[in-house]
């Protein structure tokens, strides 16, 4: 998780200051192994290449991506740390570069290598959660239960606000608070704590198969959905004020 923090960080900065400039033979050149002496230096490079994906043209960032792992394959070291950091631009909820599309084709091509055999099992789970509930694709949740053990019947014919928290995270009661005034139903989906927190405008949950929908890790975070149950905005970090 650090990788992930450190890599979004500097990405944030990044982006605020500007992106220009193409993508195509980005890894044409230089040396890609990473050791204690160049690490540094070599995320940065890495971040350099995640901010100019962004409105890059699909087949050149596909190219650029091929030949990053290409030059990859002889050295297994650095393979595993660029597929890190290629998790925590394109996959991490907090990046600014994060893109669905860029992750799971990374994704497939990394286990397509085979060099990470003792990781297939959690790129194939990030790949499950990175292709559930996309803007414009059918809202997909686990069965939910009200904290009585009744169905919760969601999304049902009106636009719903569907917030993932731990209760017992400090960052939930701002999550609370700053979503509240988003029209819609308000649907709060938690996991950990039994005990939630008294905001009337929520509707508490909980789902039992949690695990094959949502990213634990990523909480808290809310999506938006439709009346037709259709999704409108994907998985967002929530802005606190």
């Amino acid at each position: 998780m650090r990788i992930a923090h450190e890599l979004t960080l500097l990405l944030a900065a990044a982006l605020a200051v500007s992106c220009s400039g193409g993508i195509a033979g980005f890894w044409d050149e230089g040396d890609l192994s990473v050791d204690r002496s160049n690490y540094s230096e070599q995320r940065d490079h890495f971040a350099e290449f995640a901010e100019l994906t962004v409105g890059a043209p699909e087949k050149e960032v596909h190219a650029a991506l091929d030949r990053m792992f290409d030059r990859l394959l002889a050295d297994t070291v650095s393979y595993y740390v660029y597929a890190d950091w290629v998790e925590a631009a394109f996959y991490n909820i907090y990046s600014p570069t994060r893109d669905a599309a860029i992750f799971e084709y990374a994704a497939a091509r990394m286990l397509a290598d085979e060099i990470m055999p003792d990781n297939v099992e959690e790129l194939e789970k990030q790949r499950r959660y990175n292709s559930l509930n996309l803007a414009g694709s059918p809202c997909i949740l686990p069965e939910l239960k009200t904290p009585d053990g009744e169905i919760l019947a969601v999304p049902g014919g009106e636009a719903c606000i569907i917030l993932v928290i731990n209760p017992s995270c400090r960052s939930c009661a701002s999550s609370l608070a700053a979503l509240a005034e988003q029209p819609g139903r308000h649907i709060a989906i938690c996991f950990g704590s039994p005990i939630v927190p008294d905001s009337p405008v929520w509707e508490y949950c909980y789902a039992s198969d949690f695990k094959s929908v949502f990213d634990m890790d990523a909480a808290p975070f809310w999506f938006a959905v439709d009346a037709e149950g259709t999704v409108t905005t994907p998985y967002s970090i929530v802005h606190s004020n």
